[in-house]
């Protein structure tokens, strides 16, 4: 916990005018006072929040739990460093010239600024949605903050106004800074530092920026998790980012049924393919031990972007708009595979779409031809086509399929082990026969069932002519030609 050194000292404001007012002085006058009422701030949120808070011995038990806690206040900017920051600048208040340097106090603390203010905005969030939460599901501490913001003192401010105070801080010394250097001559020394002062504090924003992007990426991607039932444990253990999610509906039967919502999460290196989760499963708690909806989705395939080939732009028909196709090719196939979709949404734009999915096949290939990698097709020529997809007679269809695996799972149960089975049926039909005999005719069945399998055409593998079209391309089996 921290505590204030110097925050009880008396306010020398009123010995802080000199015989003539510049704007300089007017703008670091402005500087100081806020610096020092944003030291009582702190001094607030510390002495009337988090140690009480904290303090043992409760009546009745801790009102929060350290966790709670520590998620609320654990990252407090320090409230030393800006007292020492206020100390410094009623001390060049006290003895003003328009030479003193006031860039100077800003980089003698830029490090400082630069450690302790990404971790809190970052986790403001976070922060405030725990005092929420908390306030909701806790009667105690809904009671405690209610006394807590009664009190004169703080203005009637809530815990959350005054959490947002070190959020706007260092945007607001920023802007005062500029204001400053805007009437400092130009011989003054203190200009250039100024501008040195000001662009350390950009940094420090930059920084925190960056990581706000790096946190909130990290946020989606486990929302990701989350969302999507059997979400494979190599995604979670890498470092991934989510780049883009796209709602579609599958025009094709081999990831699923014809039809049925597909999500498509692009990753830095992979696409995640789930379809909308229809079985009802329990919530669970997170670690913050609030309930989380359940899993909307369940997991189809997590393709890494390396086995997509050829990304097919059909054209845009009455019959067919909004779809498109990826030519895959998965180790365990013989041949490629067509994978099509049509978008549900109008963002992002199909075209925008193509060029990022293709942009990180590229770069996950080490190549930078993406463009060539988008070929155009016609609905027809690739079987392709959305006419009946809401029709009655479409979802009927669909919804007896569904019904058929039920049914044929249902049944398919016995209490006979299907080996134990599979060996009576052997022992009883090669009964009263030679071992020779019953080998060689068993090796000729298999000969049989596995000669006219052959000869059946996989459903999951489509026959495609020479129909795409870019420029002189020709898709042959170099170019992962259809087969």
């Amino acid at each position: 916990m921290q505590t204030p050194k110097s925050c009880a000292r008396p306010s020398k404001n009123s010995t802080l005018l000199p015989l003539k007012q510049s704007a300089r002085w007017q703008v670091a006058k402005e500087l100081y006072q806020t610096g020092s009422n944003y030291v009582d701030i702190l001094t607030t949120i510390i002495q009337l929040f988090q140690v009480l808070l904290e303090k043992e011995g409760q009546l009745g038990g801790p009102i929060l739990t350290q966790e709670e806690i520590k998620t609320i206040f654990g990252s407090i900017p320090d409230i030393d460093v800006h007292t020492k920051i206020k100390e410094d600048l009623e001390d060049l208040m006290m003895n003003w010239t328009e030479s003193k340097s006031i860039g100077d106090i800003t980089l003698k603390y830029s490090k400082d600024l630069l450690k302790m203010y990404p971790p809190f905005v970052n986790f403001f969030e976070i922060s405030k949605e725990t005092i929420t939460r908390c306030e909701k599901q806790k009667p105690r501490f809904h009671a405690f903050l209610k006394i807590n913001q009664a009190k004169p003192e703080r203005g009637r401010q809530s815990l959350a106004e005054l959490l947002i105070c070190p959020v706007q801080r260092l945007p607001s010394v920023a802007l005062l800074l500029n204001d400053i250097k805007k009437h400092t001559a130009e011989e003054n020394p203190d200009k250039i530092t100024l501008e040195r002062a000001i662009e350390s504090l950009k940094e420090v924003m930059i920084h925190i920026n960056e990581d706000k992007r790096k946190t909130e990426a990290q946020r989606q991607f486990f929302d990701v998790v989350y969302e999507v039932d059997g979400c494979p444990a190599n995604l979670l253990s890498s470092h991934l980012s989510l780049v883009q999610r796209l709602e579609s509906v599958a025009l094709g039967d081999d990831l699923c049924d014809r039809g049925e919502q597909v999500t498509l999460f692009l990753f830095d290196d992979c696409l995640e393919i789930a379809r909308k989760w229809h079985k009802v499963i329990g919530a669970f708690k997170s670690p913050h031990d609030h309930t989380r909806p359940p899993a909307s989705l369940k997991h189809i395939v997590l393709m890494p972007l390396s086995q997509i080939k050829k990304v097919l732009d059909i054209r845009e028909t009455e019959d067919c708009p909004k779809a498109f196709a990826l030519v895959v090719w998965p180790p365990t196939e013989l041949n490629n595979k067509l994978l099509s979709f049509q978008m549900t949404t109008e963002e992002p734009p199909k075209e925008d779409w193509l060029k990022i999915l293709c942009w990180h096949v590229d770069n996950t290939i080490f190549k930078a031809d993406a463009e060539n990698l988008i070929y155009t097709a016609d609905p027809d020529s690739v079987e392709v086509n959305t006419k009946d997809m809401d029709s009655t007679l479409s979802r009927a269809s669909r919804a007896r399929k569904k019904t058929s695996r039920k049914v044929t799972r249902a049944f398919s149960f016995s209490k006979t082990p299907k080996r134990a089975l599979r060996a009576s049926m052997s022992h009883s039909a090669t009964e009263g026969r030679s071992p020779s005999s019953a080998n060689e005719s068993y090796i000729g069945s298999r000969l049989t069932s596995a000669s006219s399998l052959a000869g059946i055409p996989s459903p999951s593998l489509v026959n495609l002519p020479s129909i795409f079209e870019k420029r002189s391309h020709t898709l042959s089996r170099s170019t992962t030609h259809l087969i």
